[in-house]
């Protein structure tokens, strides 16, 4: 009995030309869609299609907030790269290329060099620091700045013959569900040091949606949000099936945007990562000015603060809480904050005074020379 021969094998190039001539038309078609969507169509920004529950659009969607964010298709939004001295809600900011809030692009980490990420919200970003007015640009304290860019500062100073860089990766608005996934994508990148942590409001703030529904970070979601973000045609047709959904009979119970287990679950999942990738690790304690103008989120701040340092406790992480950013303070404390919420320039000096305070302590940069800072 004859065995039949093996069928011929297709060379690689006929294989190549044969996948051509099958999707060549359909892909053609594709970017002629494409071409006539921008041609004909007005362009839609895909952070209003990515920010879609009232809390987050009140915070990045709206006209004057979207003059610093775009879509992100991980994270939702993120600042627009390339700003120089921008005024944004009584704040002057610059970024740069990697969407940080920085006068100076971001370089691969040489070696020797010493690099610190900040990570965080509106808080670690320097919100309305330095503080300037939208009628005088230019007439603003060039002295006052965020603590990541006051600490950098500082222990340059301290420092002059080592390469030392302090990375803002801070974003207003931002949960810890947000921080966790970017410090996932980027950790490799950055190579840090010493990473800070610091969320806490954002998480606690009530929301009709929370955030593991709103802001999905698996690979689909965000393959779907890129095609959005690179795709006007697909942007377009994202806008007309979403007009054509029949609002439902949803009860909305409004919860916090980031329940307070998951919060900690998140600040321990950033700080172990860290921590993997020969990291030193310094949790922060978010702000609050008092419990008197909004007593029940006062309530909330309270908890997930307090839970915040038992867990850090337990993993015996380094743990800053200032109680002079608290509301234990008040109304002693008035002269920190610039609003409820956010310390102001003094606020910041005074985090950067206790940050270099417990670097020194735990030694988490090793023989660096740490400053002493008088607030």
């Amino acid at each position: 009995m004859t065995t039949a021969p093996p069928p011929p094998r297709i060379a690689v190039k006929r294989r190549l030309i044969y996948a051509l001539i099958v999707y060549l038309p359909f892909l053609l078609i594709l970017a002629g869609v494409e071409v006539g969507t921008r041609l004909k169509m007005a362009h839609i920004n895909s952070l209003d299609l990515f920010v879609v529950t009232p809390q987050q659009q009140a915070q990045v969607a709206d006209a004057s907030h979207a003059t610093i964010f775009e879509g992100d298709p991980l994270l939702l939004w993120r600042l627009k790269p390339n700003l120089d001295h921008v005024v944004w809600d009584f704040t002057v900011l610059s970024t740069n290329a990697q969407h940080l809030r920085s006068d100076r692009s971001l370089q691969k980490k040489q070696p020797g060099a010493i690099r610190i990420v900040c990570l965080g919200d509106s808080v670690t970003f320097g919100y309305r620091v330095p503080t300037v007015w939208p009628d005088k640009p230019n007439d603003y304290d060039r002295q006052a700045l965020p603590y990541p860019m006051l600490l950098e500062k500082e222990l340059r100073a301290a420092n002059p013959n080592k390469q030392i860089e302090v990375v803002t990766m801070a974003v207003p608005g931002y949960t810890s569900h947000q921080g966790l996934a970017w410090l996932r994508r980027d950790i490799d990148r950055l190579k840090p040091d010493l990473v800070t942590i610091s969320f806490g409001w954002n998480d606690a703030s009530l929301s009709d949606v929370p955030d593991s529904e709103a802001i999905k970070t698996n690979w689909s979601a965000v393959t779907v949000r890129w095609l959005v973000d690179h795709s006007q045609a697909f942007a377009h047709a994202t806008h007309w099936l979403r007009a054509r959904q029949t609002p439902g009979a949803r009860v909305v119970r409004p919860a916090p945007r980031v329940s307070e287990q998951d919060y900690l679950n998140n600040m321990m999942a950033m700080a172990q990562l860290a921590k993997q990738k020969q990291a030193a690790v310094i949790i922060l304690a978010a702000p609050y000015r008092d419990q008197v103008t909004n007593p029940s989120e006062a309530g909330l701040m309270q908890r997930y603060r307090a839970g915040l340092r038992s867990v850090s406790s337990q993993n015996s992480l380094a743990f800053l809480e200032l109680p002079e950013l608290t509301e234990a303070a008040y109304p002693t404390n008035e002269g920190w904050f610039g609003e409820l919420i956010h310390p102001n320039d003094m606020g910041h000096r005074l985090i950067t005074l206790e940050l270099l305070k417990l670097i020194r302590q735990t030694r988490a940069l090793g023989d660096l020379k740490i400053p002493s800072l008088t607030s």
